[in-house]
Order: structure tokens, then sequence, then C-alpha cells
């Protein structure tokens, strides 16, 4: 398994940890100015928030709008924005759903129609990675583990085989088509269960302007303390095999999805779940994430600089 790098090629710029941000907001998403749009795994819940910068140039704390419920939503785990409709696209993991909604409202305006093999989802396992690319063009998702029939949950002797999907339009009137399927192997965890909860999955994504995906994985097990990890990798699909519906069970994928650590961090108690790629900074990007925090897990932010 990777360990945390060395010499990474995201860099840390601050944490802010924080009990008065909102409750379980499990996924993140940047769309224009200093207007971020974060969603929570409870109610149905988005929030607006806006991350504007200090004198010095470093990201100030976040500051929260009113939040807009989405309609019929009920564990929201990751949003997109979307440049080209100016709307949020949302993964409901209770479903296995992504659905399109109105930012300001809440109003429901359409689902994505997704491959047929998702129905065989593990119970809050679902999608909790979700992006669209910045021209607009492109939608990718993943699973944060394996469905039921492809293979196994992570654990210390081996990862879990999850499914990346990439959709794709000719404008925004288009509807989104898949375009590809790949899997993806998360990594094992570092350590065991505690009190029967382990988890190494994929749990957001994020496309930077020259297209290339970025993946966080989020871990929990138990060393000497249980806690979490955060690890971003590089995505490379050059020479990975395009998947069918067919059960990872039954054919195994032989050639998955590359992937090059470029951040990696032992967080304790923040759950970091939600990412995503922010305005140009003096030098690299600005990338944010965020931590599902409730009354045992940390309430905070974390941001990063590309190179």
């Amino acid at each position: 398994m990777p360990s945390e790098s060395p010499d990474p090629s995201f860099t840390e710029i601050r944490e802010i940890r924080n009990s008065g941000f909102p409750k379980y907001l499990s996924g993140i998403a940047y769309a224009d100015g200093d207007l971020y749009y974060s969603v929570a795994d409870r109610e149905g819940k988005m929030y607006p928030l806006t991350i504007k910068f200090n004198h010095s140039g470093t990201p100030a704390k976040p500051r929260f709008k009113e939040s807009v419920t989405l309609e019929g939503a009920r564990d929201l785990e990751a949003v997109a924005w979307d440049p080209l409709r100016k709307t949020v696209w949302a993964a409901d993991e209770a479903d296995a759903s992504i659905r399109e909604f109105d930012p300001a409202t809440g109003r429901r305006l359409g689902n994505l129609d997704l491959p047929g093999v998702f129905r065989k989802f593990r119970p809050n396992l679902a999608f909790e990675a979700l992006t669209i690319s910045p021209d607009g063009l492109e939608l990718w998702t993943a699973n944060e583990e394996a469905l039921s029939c492809d293979g196994a949950t992570a654990n210390s002797k081996g990862g879990s085989l999850v499914r990346l999907c990439r959709f794709r339009r000719a404008d925004a009137n288009d509807p989104w088509k898949i375009d590809g399927m790949w899997a993806y192997e998360t990594d094992p965890t570092n350590g065991q269960a505690y009190k029967g909860f382990l988890a190494s999955g994929v749990s957001g994504l994020m496309v930077e302007q020259g297209g290339a995906v970025y993946a966080l994985e989020r871990e929990f097990s138990q060393t000497l303390l249980p806690g979490f990890r955060a690890r971003i990798y590089k995505l490379d699909l050059s020479n990975a095999e395009k998947v069918s519906e067919t059960p990872f069970c039954e054919k195994k994928p032989e050639r998955t999805v590359s992937k090059e650590l470029v951040f990696g961090k032992a967080t304790g108690i923040a759950m970091y779940e939600g990412c995503c790629f922010g305005p140009k900074l003096k030098d690299g990007r600005l990338v944010v994430l965020c931590s599902d925090g409730d009354d045992r897990v940390a309430h905070a932010f974390l941001y990063l600089s590309t190179p």
C-alpha cells in the first residue's frame, strides 16, 4: 500500500477546525468566484458558502449561508457544480442515485441514467464521489467500495474494487451518456476494525483544467489508536481496460486504473469526505476538503495547494 508521501505534490496550507460549522458535510463543489456548495448526509440539506482570502493571500474560514433543502434527498454524499446549466448534481447514497437540482430553490430537475449494475450497491457504500469537468462536458463518479457482485470491502489484506465512471455530453442541452467504466482498487487499511467499523473507499473526485482526474480515498482503522486517513491520488487510465456491467466476481479485470499519490495525511478524528479544486493561487490552485463532522468527528476544512 502506498504510504503517506514524504514529498507530496500537493502541499497543506492550513486546517481549520470549528464546532460551529454545519454538521455532516460530506461533499463540496466550487462554483465561481468565492462561492462553493456543500451537501450534508442528513435531511437533504445543501449549504452555499464562501471562502475568501486574507490580506496575506491565504484562504479564510468558510462562511456559510442559509441551507437549501434538495427535493426528495435523504443521504447526500457528493455534489458537483454544472458550469453550463448553472445547476448542481448531487449523489444520494440512500438509493444510489445522482440527480440535478436548482441551487436556489432545491427543486429537482432531472436524473442521471446510471448503469444497472449499480443496483447491487452495498448499504452506505454507494456513490460518495462526483465531479464535473471545468468545461462542463464530462461527469465522473465512483462507488465508495465494491458492489456486492464485484468482491469484498477493504481490509488490512487488500483494497476494494470499485467502478469509476465517465459520462459525456456535447453541450448543455445534451443528456449525459455513459462513455466509459473502469475498475479502480482502493488501498488496504493500515489497521484493523474498531468497534466493527473499518473502511477504505473513494469518497471524492476532482477534475482539473487540463482534464486530469484525482481521487480522494478516506480510510478508518485502528492501529495504536483509531483514526482517519486522507489520501489524494492522480489517476492514469491509459493502460486500464474498460469494463462492462459483468460482475467482477465472474470476470475480474486484469488492468485496473493506475494511481500516483499526491497527498497523504493521518487526520485523527477529522473525516475528510468531500474535495474540490478552487480558484487559482499565486502559485498553483486551491484544493478544499471538508470533514463530515458530528458530535464525535471534527468539524473541519483542510486547504491544500497544487504545484
